[in-house]
Formats: structure tokens, sequence, C-alpha cells
């Protein structure tokens, strides 16, 4: 019960707190002090509705590119490792050897892209010991067998660094930074927008700035612009949060993160 209840509550921090405060802080100042007035919501609904769901768009096609790239680095190793095997001028000493290099280049690649940190000298130096092995042992691989391995070395390889890029390069930081701020803002002008439809829609503008300020007492339909402004507000804070977390697929923040560990399983020989 536990683990079905994460999904909902994971996308839920401190940016939904500071949304929903914003927006009750929003519709009590409308309603105080008779910020009224009917703007249209559909280019504010673009301004940050768009920019919003491209920038969460861009996050999971980048989730979906790194498993891509992290199958295909995982796959071409197992190749690797299976031609090797069936190889008859190749000590088994020297095959579990390179056993060991292709499991060394797996594990520091899945500790490389957990780190905070962006260090791939271990990353580096597993790769190079498959490379050394792979050139050692080039006189003694039958047929074209010698180049099939290199050809496998290089998915490797783009394998890896495509995984390393998705992780070091995300989404522009200048709209996503534009999104949250619109997202802050964005209640004080729908406060005012919904009192008027809601509250006083059949009500002409003078007779509301010359009549009584409106409370949560006056008229009961304020407490339904305080709901729908929360609403809105945390239903754009949530997809936020969601695009947030799904930015770097690796970290583990987010329910929807790529579970590394199971890049790291062996095939069976």
């Amino acid at each position: 019960m536990k683990n079905r209840l994460t999904k909902y509550y994971s996308v839920i921090n401190y940016r939904t707190l500071i949304s929903i405060s914003i927006s009750i802080i929003a519709t009590w100042l409308a309603c105080r002090y008779k910020l009224i007035f009917n703007l249209d919501l559909t280019l504010i609904s673009v301004a940050v509705v768009f920019p919003l769901v491209f920038t969460l768009g861009s996050a999971f096609q980048r989730r979906e590119r790194a498993l891509e790239h992290l199958g295909r680095a995982k796959g071409a190793l197992a190749a690797i490792k299976y031609c090797f095997s069936f190889s008859r001028k190749i000590e088994q000493s020297e095959k579990q050897e390179i056993y060991k290099y292709i499991n060394n280049v797996k594990s520091e690649l899945i500790k490389f892209l957990y780190a905070k940190d962006n260090d791939k000298t271990a990353l580096n130096k597993a790769i190079g010991q498959i490379q050394d092995f792979i050139s050692s042992s080039k006189s003694r691989m039958e047929g074209g067998l010698s180049l099939k391995v290199y050809k496998l070395m290089r998915d490797v390889i783009m394998g890896i660094e495509n995984s390393i890029s998705i992780k070091l390069h995300g989404t522009p930081e200048s709209i996503r930074a534009y999104c949250e701020v619109f997202i802050y803002v964005f209640p004080f002008f729908y406060a005012p927008t919904l009192i008027k439809n809601i509250v006083y829609q059949d009500i002409h503008i003078d007779d509301i700035i010359n009549g009584p300020s409106v409370s949560i007492l006056d008229n009961h339909f304020v407490l339904i612009v305080y709901g729908l402004n929360i609403i809105l507000s945390f239903l754009l804070i949530t997809l936020f949060n969601v695009q947030e977390q799904i930015e770097n697929p690796f970290d583990q923040d987010g329910i929807d993160d790529i579970k590394l560990e199971n890049y790291e399983l062996d095939y069976m020989l």
C-alpha cells in the first residue's frame, strides 16, 4: 500500500507549498483590494502551459534516448563477451580476465550515472582495459573476429558517451526558470479574473468598485475562487515537479527514473 501511495505524493515538495501559499495570498489580495478585471486567459495559458509541456516532453524524450543508449552499450558488451567465449586460441584464464573487464565497465558506468559529480576517470580506465586486451589478443582472433569486436567496441563507446551527454546536458535552464517564475506569478492574474467571472459575472465594474469589499462572509462564491486558484496552481507546479524529477533520468529522484541496477545484470553464457 505504501508503494502505491508513493507515486501520488512523490511529486509534492516545497515548491507545492510555495505555489499554494502564493495562490491563497493572491486571492486574498484580489478580494481585499478589489483587484478585478476580465483577462483573456488564453494568452496566459500559452505563456505558461506551452513552455511547460515543451520541457516536460523534452525530458521524457531524453529518458527514452537514455534507455536506448544504455541498452545498446550493454548489448554490445555482452556481444564482446560472447565473441571471446567462443574463441579457441584464447585461454580460459584470459577469458575470465576480459569478463571481469566487461563487468567492470558496466559497474563504473552505473556508478558514474548515479554519482552527482562528473568524474569519468574510473570509467575511462575500465574502457581502456578492454581496449588494451583486444589489442593484445588481436593476433589470436580467428577470421574476422577482431573486426567484429572493434565494431562492437565502437557501439559500446557511443552508447556510453551518449548516456553521459544526457546526464550532463539537460533541457534549457532558462525555459525551466521562466516556467517556475510564471507559475508563481500566475495566481495574481488568475484570481481577479475568477472573481469577475464567478462572483461578479452580472455586475458592472463601477458597482464593484463603489460597493462593499469582498470577503468570504459576503459571498460564498469566493470560496470557489480560492479553490480554483489553488487547484490550478497545484496542477501547474505538479507538472513542473514531474519535469524536474525526470530531467536527470539517472539520479533516482523520481519514480520514473531509469532502474540502473537492471543494466548491471549479466547474461548467462
